[in-house]
């Protein structure tokens, strides 16, 4: 943090300055006495708007304003981004400021998720507290999780490995789905690019028991935006049924069990190919896809007479995906398929107080892949890791106006591959936050951690290369990715009683460092291998948020300013990394009526791997409800600017003249937009 403040120019400090002025005054020891006399019935807004949304991520069970830890909500968020994409939550975690989706394949579309300027793979992303994804799914997951059946999207920036073991270097990003209530409902969706959706979601709780299911239907005709005979959007089947059984045997005791099946097949490259022509010389080139998952989650928790809790819970997953490429006429195609299965197994004691909470959990993780093979080769790339964790997490409140949260984990991995193994290494993470609530409006957070990341096959670098020629992981001399990282941030909130209103500012600054930072590079005989070679990676900056709620509006601004690049031999600044991104929404809704919403994304230029500057972009939409009792019509105008990089070049890059090796920078689909009705019953 100190090194990102002296290492700043004069126009950053300048701006920084103004940004946190206003916060200064507003937080002057005469204004406290001014706001803290405002009428407690006043600030039944804000205590309805922001101490009611709890958070599950940092384990602490506690609302989102009195955890130390800096955690982001999004919960009304849900149902609007449903109606944007009703098939992936691409769209709906890009709410957040420091969030870029960053598409990765400009003919399968794949994409990871970026926090803070650091890579996707550094992102941990769980669902209700398991983490189910990452891996040889990585590049799909967001394409592939609907949002209809989610509750509350929670984000933590920053080191989080203390939390949930390895993997969470950049952040996390924890999915929680909907409880059993009694809704139901119906979402039908058509956009004039061809995508085709049919969603249907059940609920019900009678008693003791209850039951949770989305049954999901995505099609998408392949997309061509700019003509030029190569798909923008490929063709898209896909399945997803998503059940869960809850259980209540008595006040103490709750229990649930959910399955998710999912079937995807996934066709990008020459429009000829895929309206079945025979390849040519002119027409070859061909990404199709395929994929399946079959996972189980399974929980148990018990309410002692203590008033601890006891927390049992078990995950299994297997993930089947197969990639074929025909990146020439000439050469023969890619093939690269496996299996990968990783489970989840957590035993929790929490007990808490009204003053202090007390965490304790082990864990143990496993994640083992095999590669499978059309032909005998005995170069396959599996690779396993088994981890065992142990860690405690403690919150206390010292007195009204401190808070204090730290942790600490004790991790040991030992990982395999066909090549060799690793001696086994083993992880201290400690994390320490804290909140001093300066008065009732004004609150400071400071926090901070270590991290980890065992090497795998798996990174954003190898898709475009449909893993052809990279080598199997050496874990005999390799070590782990390893991170530490902070932020500090400043929040105001005040209460606007004359338009029923809130007004919210959050100044935050963050500084990551990832250490022994693992590269793929070609090896003397041409192949592909990963291996560490000193490098360092620094991700630092500032994000600043602006909500305002005054009568039937809500008004959004966010600005990260973000410096990223690499430490090595010399100085190299992060590609596909804006320095400047401001995302903005104005919501206006009548409740039962209309809900309208206009959204817009600025980015600065980006470099990119050939040391070419990218232009700006600004794209924006808008999307409009109007309800009828229980049926609901939406129209979403996305990108109606039509950004879209083939604007600027085209896709074809060496060194096959396909999109193969394509960076992707902005959209590709440039503007559509969709029509819907959501019918609840």
């Amino acid at each position: 943090m100190l090194t990102y403040l002296w290492d700043m120019t004069l126009p950053q400090f300048i701006i920084i300055s103004l940004i946190l002025r206003p916060v200064t005054l507003w937080a002057s020891p005469s204004d406290w006495q001014a706001l803290d006399s405002i009428p407690e019935s006043h600030l039944e807004l804000e205590v309805a708007m922001i101490e009611e949304v709890m958070v599950e991520a940092t384990r602490t069970n506690r609302s989102i304003a009195n955890v130390p830890t800096r955690t982001e909500v999004l919960t009304e968020e849900i149902d609007e981004a449903a109606s944007m994409e009703p098939s992936r939550i691409a769209h709906l975690i890009t709410h957040s400021t420091g969030i870029q989706v960053q598409t990765t394949s400009a003919t399968s579309n794949g994409a990871v998720v970026r926090i803070q300027g650091l890579n996707g793979r550094y992102t941990q992303m769980l669902k209700d507290g398991f983490p189910m994804y990452g891996g040889f799914s990585g590049s799909l997951d967001v394409m592939q999780i609907p949002p209809l059946d989610l509750r509350q999207v929670e984000y933590i920036k920053g080191s989080a490995s203390t939390l949930y073991g390895g993997g969470a270097i950049g952040g996390l990003i924890n999915l929680l789905t909907k409880k059993p209530t009694n809704e139901q409902l119906l979402h039908l969706n058509r956009s004039n690019i061809g995508a085709q959706d049919v969603n249907l979601f059940l609920s019900r709780r009678q008693g003791k028991v209850g039951y949770t299911a989305l049954i999901s239907r995505h099609i998408h005709s392949p997309y061509d935006a700019d003509g030029d005979s190569f798909t923008d959007v490929p063709s898209i089947r896909k399945w997803a049924v998503n059940p869960k059984i809850f259980f209540y045997p008595n006040a103490q005791t709750e229990m649930w069990l959910g399955v998710q099946f999912q079937v995807e097949d996934r066709v990008g490259g020459d429009l000829t190919l895929l309206q079945g022509e025979t390849p040519s010389f002119e027409h070859f080139y061909l990404d199709d896809q395929n994929s399946q998952r079959v996972s189980t989650q399974a929980l148990w928790r018990r309410t002692l007479a203590s008033g601890a809790i006891i927390t049992a819970k078990n995950a299994l997953n297997q993930f089947n995906r197969e990639l074929r490429i025909r990146p020439s006429f000439e050469r023969p195609n890619l093939y690269f398929a496996g299996r990968q299965r990783n489970s989840y197994t957590e035993v929790n004691y929490a007990q808490s107080t009204d003053e202090a909470s007390l965490n304790l959990g082990l864990n143990i993780v496993t994640d083992q892949f095999e590669e499978s093979l059309m032909v005998a080769n005995p170069f396959l790339r599996n690779q396993q890791c088994q981890t065992l964790g142990s860690y405690v997490n403690h919150l206390v409140d010292l007195g009204s106006a401190w808070s204090l949260e730290s942790g600490l984990r004790l991790d040991y991995a030992h990982a395999a591959s066909k090549l060799s193994a690793s001696n086994g290494e083993w992880f201290v993470l400690p994390r320490f936050n804290a909140l001093y609530r300066a008065s009732r409006h004004v609150t400071y957070r400071l926090g901070g951690g270590f991290g980890y990341r065992m090497p795998t096959l798996f990174n954003e670098e190898a898709e475009p290369l449909g893993y052809a020629g990279i080598q199997a992981i050496d874990f005999a001399n390799l070590r782990a990715e390893r991170s530490y990282g902070g932020n500090f941030d400043v929040k105001y909130t005040a209460p606007l009683p004359a338009v029923s209103g809130l007004l919210t500012l959050n100044q935050m600054f963050f500084y990551n460092l990832i250490d022994h930072a693992i590269q793929l590079a070609t090896s003397s005989d041409s192949t592909w291998i990963y291996r560490q070679n000193g490098m360092r990676i620094l991700s630092r900056g500032f994000e600043t948020q602006l909500k305002l709620t005054a009568y039937r509006f809500t008004c959004f601004i966010g600005y990260t300013y973000t410096d990223a690049f690499t430490l090595g031999s010399e100085k190299q600044a992060a590609t596909l990394t804006p320095k400047h991104s401001i995302k903005g929404d104005l919501l206006y809704v009548v409740d039962g009526k209309w809900r309208i919403g206009w959204d817009y994304e600025y980015k600065s230029a980006q470099l990119l791997s050939t040391n070419w500057i990218t232009p700006e972009l600004f794209s924006t939409g808008i999307v409009v409800e109007r309800s009828f009792g229980p049926l609901v019509i939406f129209l979403n105008a996305e990108n109606f600017t039509d950004v879209r990089q083939t604007r600027f070049g085209s896709l074809v890059s060496a060194p096959y003249q396909t999109p193969q090796f394509t960076e992707i920078w902005a959209p590709l689909d440039g503007y559509f937009f969709n029509a819907g009705i959501k019918y609840r019953f």
